[in-house]
């Protein structure tokens, strides 16, 4: 039988990660994904707050 995961290990797994990528980013683009991450720990997020990347091709 299989172990479900645990969903804050998979969170965190996934923002170290992130955050990691992050590096290869403009010293702005980090800033603003940094300061989001802090807003969404600290729970100062809301619904209409957060951030979405259009990664669309044009």
């Amino acid at each position: 039988m299989q172990e479900k995961p645990n969903v804050e290990e998979l969170i965190a797994d996934s923002m170290v990660m992130l955050l990691i990528r992050a590096e290869k980013l403009p010293q702005r683009e980090r800033l603003a994904i940094t300061q989001e991450f802090r807003e969404w720990l600290n729970g100062n997020c809301k619904i209409e707050d957060i951030l979405i990347l259009d990664t669309r091709i044009k």
